[in-house]
């Protein structure tokens, strides 16, 4: 394929789900779609960024960020994640945002901290600008494996957009400060942003 027509296609497909995106922010209407601690609700959430080396900002609407992934591999296969390690430094902005973090959370149960990890690990890198509907206590997942999830959930009265790398450097610190450090090397907490969000990791009773 030539790369004008590839880019042509790219380009379709993302003005097609920008048209959905649109009027997802303030139309969409929190609901169940998967399962979440009790008293939180599920609600989609909107990712913008840019998708090509010299394209258009686009956006994409989805359940839960796997599906946001997916749509966005799908308009452009060679798409790739910039490469980020927990090395890396962390952004002024997450030191900046941060409130409190528990260890205890009401109404979560364990999750495996080795699958955790792994979850950590995919959120690394994920750059671009997350949306989500008006809280308080609306919810997506962000990652999940074997029942053990990463949530990203707003507390504000009002839809909220946020910087996507914030996701794992919050995740990391329930990581390092939550795990249980012994033979059932279990993890759950939630870590809360000054601007009423907050990351929030444990059991999930869906089929991920």
């Amino acid at each position: 394929m030539k790369a004008s027509s590839f880019f042509t296609t790219v380009l379709a497909f993302a003005a097609a789900a920008v048209a959905r995106a649109q009027t997802t922010p303030e139309d969409s209407e929190p609901k169940r779609l998967e399962e979440v601690p009790d008293g939180y609700t599920l609600a989609p959430m909107t990712w913008k960024g840019n998708i090509t080396a010299e394209g258009p900002e686009v956006a994409f609407t989805g359940a839960n960020f796997k599906d946001i992934d997916d749509q966005i591999h799908q308009a452009n296969p060679d798409f790739t994640w910039p490469e980020v390690t927990a090395n890396d430094t962390t952004p002024d902005s997450a030191v900046k945002s941060k409130s409190w973090l528990t260890c205890d959370p009401n109404n979560i149960w364990w999750a495996q901290e080795f699958r955790i990890e792994e979850g950590v690990a995919y959120l690394r890198g994920k750059s671009g600008q997350c949306y989500m509907a008006a809280g308080p206590r609306v919810c997506t997942r962000i990652s999940c494996s074997y029942k053990s999830a990463i949530w990203w959930c707003n507390d504000q009265p009002n839809g909220i957009w946020i910087d996507c790398a914030l996701w794992a450097n919050y995740a990391q610190d329930i990581l390092d400060k939550c795990q249980t450090h012994d033979a059932s090397n279990r993890i759950r907490g939630q870590e809360f942003a000054k601007e009423d969000w907050n990351i929030m990791i444990g059991y999930s009773n869906d089929h991920c």
